[in-house]
């Protein structure tokens, strides 16, 4: 078959390239048309799996030539149901940040090459058929959203970006010291992730408790989940319009990726599945209950996250096909709405030179398409029928309640305490006619149809769930 993630990958090596050699007035056309084809790549490869023409039922395998051969370390990328999703996610997020996140028109030409940076370390990641290649795109990706909220954030952007790189740093000493665990611990010395879970069980148990252990708290922290989430808000807050959209939308989906493949290598996880579901559900109540307590629309919306992924994680947690669906599912409305609600809150900031909403008053006044929006993306992240994120939630609700009995439903509550909060924003803040602030600029048209995109993909998963859901008519754990 035509090997279409090697195109995508090659294609934004050469768009970050040319990016970089081009002066600011060319660099963001040109990386807003290379992230527009590589979207395209990414839903004629959801094509190509659906119409089965890789022949292989449960995934697409593309292998290339070894990169380090001494150490079995290869160029090789597979794509299953679960990765699919997440690249089809990335690219969609990507496009729409690159065309309409950069709302104040500032540094072009440094947040474009960040952000197709960004992209690549994303596809290759959610792609990657080798643990050591998974590692190299994981700290890219971080390298890349670091540079992009210490050179492009606010005020205290520098602080924010060395609490987030800090906390990253662990996460990837936690995630290389498993991943030479498992390479000194399988016959052939591995890297290759179909052979590791293939062979998992030649593994002595204890050591794979502690693999686990290993991964399960390195993609906790980027997940991020309760007790290791206190760099996100801070992030979120200082953060530049892409930074937010793409550090939520898409770099929180590494560790969930992540995470479903430490499950999937290591059966061992199913030991430990009662413990991290009460984690998970506690740490969904907490931010739930913290966000209530914040005034920066922002944080706001960056603490819906911690409530989403902590779901996401129950979902794995269930520690079935149909709770990794779920949670696939789950991460991939995610990525839509959440980047969608940063779109709309950075617009608001531009706007009115102001994100709080004890201060800021009437947006549908002054934007109705900002406004409405924005209450879609409500609808979204809080799972109303017809968005993705029912879809999500349903699944892994059913999961849940499966493994963990009536308990498992527990944690949609959470949910329901989150969107109780975001709908009193909505009244007091966005569609109040009482009182109206007066706007400093206006929204563009180029957010108007970064607006338009994210509501169809989230409205086309939400009312055609089978076109996501047939990848994984072949998938299972």
């Amino acid at each position: 078959m035509i090997p279409i993630i090697g195109i995508m990958l090659l294609l934004l090596s050469i768009g970050l390239a040319v990016t970089i050699v081009f002066n600011e007035k060319y660099s963001k056309v040109i990386s807003t048309v290379v992230s527009l084809i590589v979207m395209e790549l990414a839903i004629l490869l959801l094509y190509v799996f659906l119409a089965g023409a890789a022949g292989s039922p449960g995934s697409i395998s593309e292998n290339y030539m070894y990169y380090i051969s001494n150490f079995g370390i290869s160029l090789n990328f597979v794509v299953n149901p679960v990765s699919l999703a997440l690249i089809l996610m990335a690219s969609v997020v990507s496009f729409v940040t690159m065309l309409s996140g950069n709302v104040e028109n500032e540094n072009l030409k440094v947040s474009s090459i960040l952000v197709l940076l960004f992209e690549l370390a994303a596809i290759g990641l959610f792609a990657s058929g080798n643990l050591f290649i998974f590692f190299i795109f994981w700290d890219v990706g971080v390298v890349a959203l670091f540079f992009m909220i210490y050179l492009l954030g606010s005020a205290n952007r520098r602080m924010a970006a060395i609490k987030f790189i800090m906390y990253e740093l662990l996460a990837s000493l936690l995630l290389l010291f498993a991943i030479m665990l498992i390479y000194f611990n399988t016959p052939l010395h591995s890297f290759d992730i179909s052979y590791i879970t293939a062979n998992y069980s030649s593994i002595p148990v204890g050591t794979q408790a502690l693999i686990f252990s290993l991964f399960f708290f390195a993609f906790l922290i980027n997940m991020p989940v309760f007790p290791v989430h206190l760099w996100l808000p801070d992030a979120h807050t200082e953060a530049s319009t892409q930074g937010s959209m793409l550090l939520s939308g898409v770099l929180t989906k590494f560790g969930g990726y992540g995470m479903i493949l430490a499950f999937i290598m290591l059966p061992i996880a199913n030991e430990f599945t009662p413990v991290i579901a009460i984690l998970a559900g506690f740490s969904a109540f907490y931010a739930a209950f913290v966000l209530m307590t914040q005034h920066d629309i922002k944080r706001i919306i960056a603490y819906t996250t911690i409530v989403e992924m902590s779901i996401v994680l129950v979902g794995i947690s269930a520690f079935s096909t149909l709770g990794i669906m779920g949670a696939t599912y789950a991460m991939l409305a995610h990525g839509f709405a959440i980047s969608m609600l940063f779109l709309v809150s950075g617009t608001i900031g531009y706007m009115f030179s102001d994100r709080d909403i004890r201060s800021v008053k009437g947006v549908v006044r002054n934007s109705i398409s900002t406004a409405y929006t924005f209450l879609t993306g409500v609808f979204a992240t809080t799972g109303v029928p017809l968005t993705a994120a029912f879809v999500g939630d349903v699944l892994i609700f059913i999961a849940a309640i499966q493994k963990f009995s009536l308990y498992g439903a527990i944690p949609l509550f959470s949910i329901m305490l989150m969107g109780a909060f975001l709908y009193y924003v909505v009244n007091k803040s966005i569609l109040s006619t009482k009182d109206a602030s007066k706007p400093v600029e206006y929204v563009g048209t180029s957010q108007r149809v970064g607006f338009s995109i994210l509501l169809f993909f989230i409205f086309l998963f939400g009312v055609l769930p089978f076109i996501a859901l047939s990848i994984f008519s072949n998938f299972s754990i």
